[in-house]
């Protein structure tokens, strides 16, 4: 089995390309819980690249379709707040529900360049996370909870196809960085546990 973990960048000043001080520090920080990477990837954006390097990782590839919701996508979106929305945005926007599965075979490309047993790296940005695990696991993400926090992410298990995942959510400064088992799901159903609350989104 193979593992894909995909985070959203941390922070940045508003309006700011590359991370700020504070946002080097909370990725620092989230980075030391993470298990190695066999292969990581980010979005082309400096946020991106720079939160990955603060997790202590050497970036292997840069890739254009992480770098965030085309214009297309964002106009047919409202203010999504949770995953369980964005899944209905799916169900009503083909153009949105074409965008979740494309991502979802973006996510399976980079799967297929890893070894067996290894383990994925993507960092990208929110919404972009949340649409593409809901094309990759349906029902289980749509009750993944509220939309990722800052270094937020979800984690897939990949044999052969996707065969289930759990959202990674960060604890406040002092407690431990990741809680990675709040909530876990299988392709056949959805837990019932909650999840923790998220930071304001800045894509």
């Amino acid at each position: 089995m193979k593992v894909l973990e995909h985070r959203r960048h941390s922070r940045r000043d508003p309006g700011g390309s590359h991370l700020n001080r504070e946002g080097v520090a909370l990725a620092q920080r989230v980075g030391r819980e993470l298990a190695p990477f066999d292969r990581v990837v980010t979005s082309p954006k400096p946020r991106a690249i720079e939160t990955a390097v603060a997790f202590g990782c050497a970036v292997d590839a840069v890739e254009e379709e992480l770098a965030g919701i085309p214009d297309e996508i964002e106009s047919a979106l409202d203010g999504e707040d949770s995953f369980a929305e964005f899944a209905i945005a799916g169900r009503r926007h083909p153009e949105v529900r074409r965008f979740m599965e494309r991502q979802a075979e973006l996510w399976e490309q980079e799967l297929s360049r890893i070894p067996d047993r290894g383990r994925l790296l993507l960092v990208s940005h929110g919404g972009l996370i949340e649409l593409g695990a809901l094309g990759a696991l349906p029902l289980p993400a749509a009750g993944f909870g509220p939309a990722l926090g800052l270094v937020e992410g979800v984690r897939l298990y990949w044999d052969g196809r996707f065969v289930g995942g759990e959202v990674l959510r960060v604890s406040p400064a002092g407690a431990s960085a990741t809680t990675a088992r709040r909530r876990t799901a299988t392709s056949s159903g959805v837990p019932s546990a909650r999840t923790g609350r998220r930071s304001p989104r800045s894509r």
